[in-house]
């Protein structure tokens, strides 16, 4: 793909990709429909420059001349252009094209959110706001009911020891780190509609510590300050870090990135001074974004997530484990649990890999160009 990139061979791969197909003929047919029952289909820039930015199109159908009443036939230019058998990756880029900017004006745009939205919800999906574009804002398809509210304002992670927070301005919500921090790294850039990548991530590292964004010491330094940051008394979490890296070493950019020691929530206060509020769980061991709204949170156990002290098998630690994944799902987050025994020497590096093949293909992401 890298080296010979071409449509029809980019089509077989999303395809393969695909576990199952999302967006059935019937769903595809009624969002067309819905796109035939509103006024100028093809927006401000026309049936080529809107299904030919998505879609290949032979030269027969970029040179047609259609009159107004087959342009506004949606349902039998597309079936032409051949968005019925397209992947799924594909057709969602093609709604979301519909809804571009660039494609409709502001109230246009609103007037086919909400139609094409309507029809999206009946099979699970949903158009939502994921960005802005010169102050337009950017749709995307995502899953309806899922991913987590609001915008991220900034990531506080890679931190190894708990830092001494306040608010330096409470109105605008700004966070000044008092205490320790050199020990943490603050993430304070927009998230782009699709995800915090590598690639995001290396180029805020490097205009923060005056360093070129594409040079290879760079990238091994944000490698380095990202893996010393992982608990030294905890093997199984540094081979998942690693075996993610080792993995994809090719070209990681464009991966979502792989953030540990995130913090979650944060409380002054210790436990025993909060007492039954206190927020458990407040920090993650690793942590994607794939979008603002998609975050999926990894855990690795060892035997403090369910033994005492005296190492011996406590269910008021197991509860409260099991407590915090649920808040967390109800939220909107993907939680994975790993048990630290399964992270161990070559099979543990299997099953890491293994499942970081299956969430990039969960969520769509083109992982295996990066490997």
């Amino acid at each position: 793909m890298e080296q010979f990139r071409t449509y029809r061979l980019e089509e077989l791969v999303w395809v393969a990709q695909e576990a199952s197909v999302e967006f059935s003929e019937l769903t595809r047919r009624n969002l067309l429909a819905t796109l035939s029952s509103l006024p100028a289909p093809w927006g401000k820039l026309g049936l080529n420059k809107v299904v030919g930015e998505v879609i290949h199109l032979d030269e027969s159908l970029r040179n047609a001349i259609l009159s107004e009443s087959e342009l506004q036939d949606v349902q039998g230019v597309s079936e032409q252009c051949g968005v019925l058998g397209v992947s799924d990756r594909r057709f969602r880029a093609l709604v979301e094209r519909m809804v571009h900017p660039s494609v409709r004006g502001e109230e246009d745009q609103r007037e086919y959110v909400d139609a094409l939205s309507a029809e999206l919800r009946k099979s699970g999906w949903d158009l939502q706001a994921t960005g802005l574009d010169a102050g337009r804002t950017l749709y995307s398809v995502v899953r309806a009911n899922g991913g987590v509210g609001g915008q991220p304002k900034q990531i506080i992670f890679a931190s190894q020891v708990k830092p001494d927070l306040r608010f330096s301005d409470a109105i605008n919500g700004d966070i000044e780190i008092v205490r320790f921090a050199d020990k943490v790294l603050v993430y304070d850039h927009p998230i782009p509609p699709t995800g915090l990548l590598w690639r995001h991530l290396q180029e805020w590292w490097a205009a923060t510590h005056g360093l070129v964004p594409e040079a290879r010491a760079t990238r091994v330094s944000l490698y380095q300050r990202l893996r010393a940051s992982l608990p030294k008394n905890s093997p199984p979490q540094r081979l998942l870090f690693e075996e993610f890296f080792s993995a994809y070493q090719r070209s990681f950019g464009e991966l979502p990135a792989l953030l540990p020691e995130v913090w979650l929530y944060y409380d002054p206060l210790t436990i025993s001074q909060r007492g039954r509020d206190a927020l458990l769980r407040q920090r993650m061991d690793f942590l994607m974004l794939f979008s603002q709204s998609v975050r999926v949170v990894i855990e690795v156990d060892g035997v403090g997530h369910y033994c005492d002290p005296q190492g011996k098998a406590s269910p008021s630690k197991y509860a409260e484990m099991v407590a915090a994944d649920r808040d967390l799902r109800l939220s909107g987050y993907e939680v994975y649990r790993f048990g630290g025994k399964e992270l161990e020497g070559d099979l543990g590096r299997e099953i890491a890999r293994g499942f970081f093949r299956l969430l990039f293909r969960r969520h769509g992401v083109d992982a295996e160009k990066s490997r």
